[in-house]
């Protein structure tokens, strides 16, 4: 048992190089899941499975039985009509549950089931092409300069894989079209100002060894993980909130790892004014 919850084959190894176990991963989440939590709950959930870890394939999943022993919430999918049963986060049963199916990372939704439309958050994904979080670093500076300009605080953090992603919290009111918009319009002005780091081109092809700045984590539907979720990538890395002032080309985000995270939590937390910091956008 983990939290309260049975945990089958807690011995499977999921990180063959690192001995990291099923049980190792819920055992860490069970620890950290006071920190994790507050950016579970009322969110509906999308589960990345990968029941064998490493050494086998994911999938994700975002229909559970309603009677399935998880909190959901039925959501209408706008490309088919059908609803889904989307699990709703924000207990440690819940989380841990999940991890007992083989989900390693959570991604969650910008916003609350009884509020679709109105996300709390903003998000930019920084995807650098080249596979170097040293170019994701450098758009993020980047992009921080132009949210500064508008006068709008930022919070960035490790994707847990070689990307950045920037949280933007949101005052209450903003609707998901607008929210979209104005994200895709800062990434436009990001290609513009430094079109050789930065694309907004939908085409991998075409991207080159730039780094794509995606706003359609903002659409409605769609999902990002959240700070202290853990990324089924070599060495278990966890997405890590940061400092911007830890935001530099030579950091390894390796080194927030599962097995190394909770020295992290023992410090002081970057993103600690991130709900008292909720914000309007500026009106185009």
């Amino acid at each position: 048992m983990v939290g309260g919850v049975r945990i089958t084959h807690p011995d499977k190894v999921w990180w063959p190089d690192d001995g990291i176990t099923k049980g190792d991963v819920a055992a860490f989440y069970d620890r950290i899941s006071p920190a994790l939590l507050p950016w579970l709950k009322d969110r509906p959930l999308t589960a990345e499975r990968c029941p064998e870890g490493m050494a086998g394939p994911c999938f994700f999943q975002k229909n559970f039985p309603a009677d399935g022993g998880f909190p959901t919430v039925p959501i209408r999918a706008e490309s088919t009509g059908k609803i889904v049963h989307y699990v709703v986060g924000g207990t440690k049963k819940a989380l841990l549950s999940l991890v007992n199916l083989g989900c390693i990372a959570i991604h969650v939704m910008n916003c609350r089931k009884d509020d679709l439309d109105r996300p709390d958050w903003l998000a930019f994904d920084l995807d650098p092409s080249s596979g170097t979080f040293a170019d994701a670093a450098r758009a993020g500076r980047l992009l921080k300069e132009v949210l500064d300009e508008e006068g709008i605080r930022s919070y960035p953090k490790t994707s847990g894989s070689r990307g950045l992603h920037v949280f933007v919290p949101l005052a209450a009111g903003a609707a998901q079209d607008a929210t979209r918009a104005f994200a895709a319009e800062i990434g436009r002005r990001l290609a513009e100002r430094k079109p050789a780091l930065v694309t907004v081109e939908m085409s991998k092809a075409r991207r080159g060894k730039r780094v794509f700045a995606d706003s359609l984590r903002n659409a409605f539907g769609q999902t990002i993980v959240p700070p202290y979720s853990v990324r089924r990538r070599p060495k278990a890395p966890v997405s890590a909130p940061l400092d911007w002032s830890e935001v530099d080309p030579k950091l390894d985000p390796a080194v927030f790892a599962l097995r190394t995270f909770e020295k992290r939590l023992a410090s002081a937390d970057p993103w600690k004014s991130f709900w008292r910091s909720r914000q309007k956008l500026p009106r185009g």
